[in-house]
């Protein structure tokens, strides 16, 4: 059975609409017979996070959450995991969503035995409209760049590959962004600005062949 592991902060407005577009990975993976563990609010602190690391040995990591070049932030912005600890992420298949992480702690996590990291090299942006801020999930402004970042992890969950996920990621932001230069709204305008620097700085280190079928058998 592969094994997801997804920290899941809630302190701010940013980590608000992570939590909450982090809920449909839970439902799908749930559903395709994923065993899924979580860091959730205030649980998604350095002692969970590292203590579950080292117990579950998951085939698939999903970070959400503040971060840097080397690290990776929680609850209240705690860091959580950072390039002396990288190597909790030995085995796995690894998504951050969190600002930088690809460059500095992407690049360790593979050294130490990650079998890929996939993330941002810059930051990830993605616009609200202040009406839809207590409602992420109907917040015209964040639908777009959501739908196309959760593709990643919709599509590694099914055992598609890091690099596979990345390309159908893209494939869906290329897909909006055509619609959205054509739309009159002033929201969609900062929905396609997003969209095209996240394009531009998503990517991943390591083996991009990696499947978490495989690792899952592996690991067994």
């Amino acid at each position: 059975m592969n094994k997801l592991f997804v920290t899941m902060p809630r302190h701010d407005k940013a980590t608000e609409y992570l939590y909450e577009w982090s809920k449909e990975i839970l439902e799908k993976a749930k559903e395709r017979g994923v065993k899924v563990f979580t860091a959730d609010g205030h649980k998604a602190n350095k002692g969970e996070v590292t203590a579950k690391l080292e117990k579950i040995s998951p085939d698939f990591v999903f970070f959400n959450g503040h971060g840097s070049e080397s690290e990776i932030c929680g609850h209240n912005d705690e860091v959580i995991l950072d390039e002396d600890e990288s190597h909790l992420l030995r085995g796995s298949i690894t998504f951050a969503r969190s600002c930088k992480c690809l460059v500095g702690l992407g690049s360790a996590a593979v050294e130490n035995g990650c079998q890929v990291f996939v993330g941002y090299s810059k930051d990830f942006w993605f616009p609200t409209v202040e009406k839809f801020e207590a409602t992420p999930l109907r917040d015209p402004a964040a639908i777009p760049v959501f739908e196309v970042s959760n593709l990643i992890p919709l599509k590694i969950i099914k055992n598609s590959s890091a690099a596979e996920a990345i390309k159908a990621s893209r494939s869906l932001a290329s897909k909006l962004m055509l619609k959205l230069v054509l739309s009159k709204e002033p929201y969609d305008m900062a929905a396609l600005r997003a969209l095209l620097l996240n394009y531009d700085c998503l990517g991943f280190k390591g083996d991009g062949a990696a499947r978490i079928e495989s690792i899952a058998a592996e690991n067994s």
